[in-house]
């Protein structure tokens, strides 16, 4: 998840040294790091055009005084604004422009940020090369690795973000370095929520939470809720998934942000989609591109098409999200980020006249999705209705099954009842949880069940397996969303219904 913003924290402290600091005469490069400081401890996330002016000249000024790092260090800042909540291209563009002017190399961490943050749209493909060369390249720090993390899922680009999130949160738990892990552990969370990856998402969710929670860290902690109630709507847990997201809707009005806000709103879409509720998703995910909105967020519209697309089923509803995706060809359809070019895809086929539709269904299955099986599934799911509703039945049923069997492995029941049903009006028996059930593990997966079931410990399974307790647990990660359960008690419970 993008950076929301600082803590809140030891304002009034702040505001006394900010005091004392005005009364002093200091030079350009003291004048600079005070405020460097002061966005490092600032509440406010409003992105005015004043304080974006200064930011930029005051960079200009501290590279001149023979400070680049420090400017560039500014223009972070900067461009973080400029992810909050959108000044318009010119001023975002102004941003880059001096941040591209310091004598700096281009794969400084702090540079690719800040591209990413001020131009996640227009300066995708250079982000997205200068990802790619730093991962073949290695030997990136843990903070590196926290701002290149950070940069990719400004960017979208969450298949690449993963990997250096993992990097920067084992080497930031090892230096204690808590608060910076907290806003880490977000980031990797919601990387691990489009990819369905309930290993690495689950605990991450989890540990950030605590942490958050532990060092006062607010909104890290909305953010840490947010994928908590995305992961339960996925598994299907509604009510789980409603009262974390109105914690997080709680705690995220009283440190609001246009990020957060739209954040929670996409979720709210999702879960009216797992609910079968498409009129509430739709109205939830609109938000998200209503500029009068305070959850308007143009960036993050990339993410909620899919989501508006799915949900929209009345006329007027798909008039409303083809007029969305049109304004979203205009400025993202040339994105070289993945993701991004899925969700349009996905938007395109299932928001096309049924005259158009199979052209774009073809088009988007095209597209190379091995690191989005949700998305796959889902594309599935709805290419298989359309044939459906077309009256192709034969057809319809190859990728409703694929669509079944793959959200069966993910764990997202929601979305697999739906394809069940869709299956059972093409005329073909849906699975039900039974003893099929088991044939959705592999066959090293069966037997830790089976040895689970047994009462063995992760221990005593590594030391029958010649596998190390971790490597057990991180099969259990797996079994229990397959298997819909939660707990080894119900796995033992479930094999011995079985």
């Amino acid at each position: 998840m993008p950076e929301p913003g600082p803590p809140p924290h030891r304002q009034s402290a702040w505001h006394s040294v900010q005091q004392q600091a005005e009364q002093l005469e200091l030079g350009v490069l003291e004048r600079a790091r005070l405020l460097l400081l002061r966005e490092g401890l600032e509440v406010d996330v409003a992105t005015s055009t004043p304080r974006l002016h200064l930011l930029i000249t005051t960079a200009e000024r501290a590279c001149e005084a023979g400070d680049p790092e420090l400017a560039l260090r500014l223009l972070r800042m900067a461009a973080r604004r400029c992810w909050w909540s959108d000044p318009g291209r010119e001023l975002r563009e102004r941003v880059v422009a001096a941040a591209e002017r310091l004598p700096v190399s281009e794969l400084h961490p702090d540079l690719v940020y800040t591209l990413a943050a001020a131009t996640p749209v227009e300066r995708a493909a250079t982000v997205l090369e200068r990802l790619e060369r730093l991962e073949r390249q290695g030997g990136y720090d843990a903070l590196a690795a926290a701002t290149l993390g950070t940069a990719a899922t400004m960017a979208n680009a969450y298949d690449h973000a993963s990997g250096f999130l993992r990097h920067a949160t084992a080497g930031l738990r090892g230096q204690g370095r808590l608060g910076l892990l907290a806003q880490t552990l977000v980031s990797l969370a919601f990387s691990t929520v489009h990819t369905v990856d309930w290993e690495s998402g689950l605990p991450a969710v989890a540990e950030a939470m605590r942490l958050a929670e532990e060092n006062a860290q607010p909104r890290w902690l909305t953010g840490a809720r947010i994928a908590k109630a995305q992961f339960a709507a996925l598994h299907g847990d509604l009510d789980t998934a409603l009262a974390v997201i109105g914690e997080a809707e709680r705690q995220g009005l009283s440190v609001a942000n246009p990020s957060n806000l739209a954040f929670i709103q996409i979720t709210r879409g999702l879960i009216g989609l797992a609910a079968g509720n498409h009129v509430e998703a739709f109205h939830c995910v609109w938000r998200v591109f209503d500029p009068a909105d305070p959850a308007y967020h143009p960036f993050l519209q990339t993410i909620a098409i899919a989501e508006l697309a799915e949900a929209a089923t009345g006329d007027d509803q798909r008039a409303m999200a083809r007029a969305a995706l049109h304004r979203l060809d205009a400025s993202a359809g040339s994105s070289e980020a993945q993701l991004i070019r899925i969700n349009l895809g996905f938007a395109h086929a299932l928001l096309a006249d049924d005259e158009d539709a199979e052209e774009y269904f073809r088009s988007a299955l095209d597209l190379d999705m091995s690191h989005t099986p949700f998305a796959r599934a889902r594309l599935m799911l709805a290419h298989g209705a359309w044939l459906r509703r077309r009256r192709r039945v034969m057809e319809a049923r190859a990728p409703l099954r694929i669509a079944r069997e793959s959200f069966a492995a993910l764990g997202v029941e929601p979305w697999c009842e739906r394809a069940r049903q869709e299956l059972r009006a093409a005329g073909e028996g849906g699975k039900r949880h039974s003893r099929t059930d088991w044939d959705l593990l592999t066959p090293q997966e069966l037997q830790i069940a089976q040895l689970v079931a047994e009462g063995l410990s992760n221990k005593e399974i590594g030391q029958q397996l010649y596998l190390s307790p971790r490597t057990i647990g991180a099969h259990l990660y797996r079994i229990f969303p397959k298997l819909g359960i939660t707990s080894r008690g119900q796995l033992r419970d479930k094999l011995t219904a079985n």
